[in-house]
């Protein structure tokens, strides 16, 4: 799937600014000797069950990109240890060759868009309320300085604010929304964004995962205020050693080489599998965004590369967090193993007051045979379009419906098990909800 950046234009009647990116072909190698596709055999369990609602509930879930993927096609995604280390100033470790790799990730970040995950079933829309609790990281870590010194790493978490100044289309096809992140080279650290809190977490060896063994960080998040309207959420994770190194300390170790400083990894996934053949070749993600609809699916991950790290990207990136889709070669590091934990204290804004109309929730949902949909009108309207669209964003089933004032049904026949998206069009006005086919 070949991938093209162009500028897009904004709703809520912002522009963006114009980029002149392009899509990236080449990945610098990987040491041989890594923690790739390892010990992911027992990935954490997700929780399926789903309740059956009209609107926002009150209450608390995690919200995962990993988890969702793996809620929809469980065992599919292949999973990889994705370094992190501030600078190239050091050896990553050693390719098939003997030849020293040096580290060319330095941050790994994540958007999260809560209303799409339908993994969960407190936040169904745009309209939730929430606050946020608690972040959560995937991650190996491995102290190779020696027992004698238990001096702290760190992993600092910054917690990031929805921007839709920064938000664009990647083109293909297919196309996809995404909000990105702006960084400073000269301070190697965020620019322009809103940081609405910044942790820094001591790493010591009672988080040492021995022999590649995955683990989980979850940290409380309080002093957040209350997001509205289901706005995205995002975080940048670095790693931030308490040792001093050389240009020739070695990160990852094999049976020539020895490891001589800590090393950390965020898990990241492949969406879809490594594929078919040896070496695998590689798969693309699944687009669930529509390209220049912001107010579709725009879950996302990112990385901060070596070039961008020092100004030197020669693909229009510089100041700018690469999203992950924006690899048209083989990419292992699709989706980052970043969650959060939100709650929802009240149902948010009355939709029909808003907007005039209001979409309920199908009920039942998850259904199998039949399931109803109602919608209320504060008026009479124009026109009244009622769509179904899968994940891919492909139009299942579309139909004109009443245009006069009140409370009106639309019935949902059978479908495909899976996942669908049903909205509502009043004069040019949508709201889109999800729903699950059993």
């Amino acid at each position: 799937m070949k991938k093209f950046l162009l500028p897009s234009m904004l709703m809520f009647s912002v522009f963006a600014f114009a980029q002149n990116r392009t899509s990236i072909n080449t990945i610098p190698a990987e040491p041989a000797n890594s923690f790739k596709k390892t010990n992911i055999a027992e990935y954490k369990k997700t929780n399926s069950v789903l309740n059956n609602k009209t609107s926002n509930q009150v209450g608390s879930a995690w919200f995962n990109k990993v988890d969702y993927i793996e809620f929809l096609n469980p065992g599919v995604q292949a999973f990889s240890a994705m370094h992190l280390f501030p600078d190239s100033v050091i050896v990553l470790g050693y390719d098939s060759n003997n030849q020293p790799v040096y580290p060319w990730i330095h941050k790994a970040a994540n958007y999260m868009d809560p209303s799409f995950m339908a993994q969960q079933s407190i936040i169904t829309d745009k309209f939730a309320t929430y606050f946020m609790d608690s972040i959560s990281v995937g991650y190996i870590y491995e102290r190779n300085t020696g027992t004698a010194d238990n001096t702290a790493d760190s992993l600092i978490i910054q917690i990031i604010a929805e921007n839709h100044a920064l938000d664009y289309s990647l083109t293909g096809p297919p196309a996809f929304p995404y909000q990105d992140i702006t960084y400073s080279y000269t301070t190697n650290n965020l620019s322009g964004m809103t940081v609405l809190k910044r942790l820094s977490i001591p790493l010591t060896y009672a988080d040492t995962c021995s022999g590649g063994l995955y683990k989980q960080i979850k940290r409380a998040t309080p002093g957040i205020a209350a997001q509205t309207n289901s706005k995205k959420i995002g975080a940048v994770v670095s790693f931030k050693p308490g040792y001093t190194y050389t240009a020739t300390d070695i990160l990852i170790g094999d049976g020539t080489n020895i490891a001589t400083k800590n090393v950390f990894f965020v898990l990241s996934s492949e969406e879809n599998g490594p594929g078919t053949g040896n070496p695998p070749p590689g798969t693309d993600p699944t687009v669930y965004g529509t390209g220049g609809d912001y107010t579709s699916d725009m879950n996302m991950s990112y990385i901060l590369d070596q070039s961008v790290r020092y100004n030197t990207n020669a693909n229009g990136w510089n100041g700018y967090f690469l999203p992950t889709f924006a690899y048209t070669t083989p990419f292992a590091y699709e989706h980052h193993d970043i969650g959060y934990n939100l709650r929802v204290a009240s149902v948010g804004i009355n939709e029909l007051e808003q907007k005039g109309f209001a979409l309920g929730q199908n009920v039942p949902n998850p259904y199998t045979n039949s399931s109803v949909v109602s919608f209320e009108l504060a008026k009479d309207v124009k026109s009244a379009v009622f769509t179904v669209t899968d994940v891919m964003g492909r139009v299942v089933s579309s139909q004109n419906v009443d245009t006069t004032t009140g409370t009106h049904s639309v019935k949902l026949g059978a479908y495909a098990a899976g996942v669908y998206y049903y909205s509502l069009n009043i004069d040019g006005n949508v709201t889109t909800k999800k729903m699950i086919v059993e």
